[in-house]
């Protein structure tokens, strides 16, 4: 990155709020500003929607030289994360395709045994309790994983907007509605916000609190937006969240935004 040293520099691939990513001067205060941004200077570039900022306390000698040096930052870092998104839903869809084809021909395969057996006669009363039992069962499974399916083509195509999340409060709700006793620690000085279209952070975090292994969580700012990370695999909500425009590795970050006005 070249020397911002005299900047504040902010940036977000969306377009919709003002991340701090990076400079020596704080100009501004949050990590997440809500736009139009307040600054003594504050010059912007775009590029391809989103947008990057420099702010100082005051005018540099060369604004123009300035604004140039911005728009090429913009530019070279919205190619990198254009192509790191592209990278990690491409890989994430594969996957999710393959498990749900994979599984539901399983299961086809499994209900058409069981109906093929039963038009011929092949089981006796002392086992149609348990077949009964594994038909219900693999049905439920099925229903479970196209309604997961659903929800990232909610993301991908939301049918209306989704209003902005307060990440950790919504995480505490759905953890308490699921009879959880679990940690979420907030490790900034503003509440962090997140928009997830479709289901929404709601839906990512009822995922999450279903998984009794993970018992604490810690939501810290990222260059991205927010970082969420618990003591154990968080990929149940990886889909939604890299699908909404974040990204995932072995935490979660999630697509910022401001709070509603």
């Amino acid at each position: 990155m070249p020397d911002w040293d005299a900047f504040e520099l902010r940036y977000d691939i969306h377009g919709r709020c003002a991340v701090r990513i990076g400079g020596g001067a704080r100009v501004l205060t949050r990590h997440v500003e809500p736009l139009p941004l307040t600054a003594p200077w504050c010059v912007e570039a775009r590029c391809a929607g989103a947008i990057g900022w420099l702010l100082a306390d005051r005018a540099p000698e060369n604004p123009e030289r300035e604004r140039a040096r911005l728009q090429r930052e913009v530019e070279r870092r919205t190619a990198r994360v254009l192509a790191q998104r592209l990278e990690q839903l491409t890989a994430l869809d594969a996957e999710l395709l393959e498990r749900l084809t994979h599984r539901l021909r399983t299961d086809v395969t499994t209900l058409q045994a069981v109906a093929d057996g039963a038009l011929l006669g092949a089981f006796g009363a002392a086992e149609e309790a348990e077949i009964t039992a594994q038909v219900t069962a693999t049905a439920a499974e099925a229903q479970r994983r196209l309604t997961a399916a659903r929800e990232v083509m909610g993301v991908l195509a939301p049918v209306k907007p989704r209003a902005p999340e307060a990440i950790a409060a919504t995480l505490r709700a759905e953890l308490e509605g699921a009879g959880r006793e679990a940690t979420v620690t907030v490790d900034a000085e503003e509440e962090p916000f997140t928009l997830v279209p479709g289901p929404g952070w709601a839906a990512c975090a009822r995922r999450l609190a279903a998984d009794e292994q993970l018992t604490a969580f810690t939501i810290t700012p990222d260059e991205h937006g927010w970082r969420v990370h618990a003591d154990g695999s968080l990929t149940s909500a990886a889909h939604l969240v890299v699908a909404a425009g974040g990204f995932a590795d072995t935490d979660l970050v999630l697509p910022p935004t401001a709070p509603a006005s």
